[in-house]
């Protein structure tokens, strides 16, 4: 039984992912290690930390650890999800013109 793929069988795409994610982890380890030895308050580190790792509390987030909330959209646009990513990088209401 493969335990990596929901079904059990065995995939390349799965194998492939596995590897993936690896690699991956390996260069998230570098970042981090790059960002802790910034010269910049510690709580300007820990944000980034939390940002880069998606461990701010977005309404996404905060779904997925399953808390109930009446709305799940973005509080300045209305338009998407709220998430670290639509924040940062794709709301209008935020990002500078």
């Amino acid at each position: 039984m493969w335990l990596e793929n929901s079904n059990g069988q065995y995939s390349v795409r799965s194998a492939y992912n596995v590897m993936r994610e690896d690699v991956v982890e390996e260069i998230q380890d570098e970042v981090f290690e790059e960002l802790w030895k910034l010269k910049v308050p510690s709580k300007v580190a820990t944000f980034a930390w939390r940002l880069l790792k998606d461990r701010l509390p977005t309404k996404v987030n905060l779904r997925r650890r399953k808390l109930e909330l009446d709305d799940f959209l973005c509080p300045f646009c209305r338009s998407r999800e709220e998430s670290a990513v639509h924040l940062f990088f794709h709301c209008d209401k935020i990002l500078p013109v």
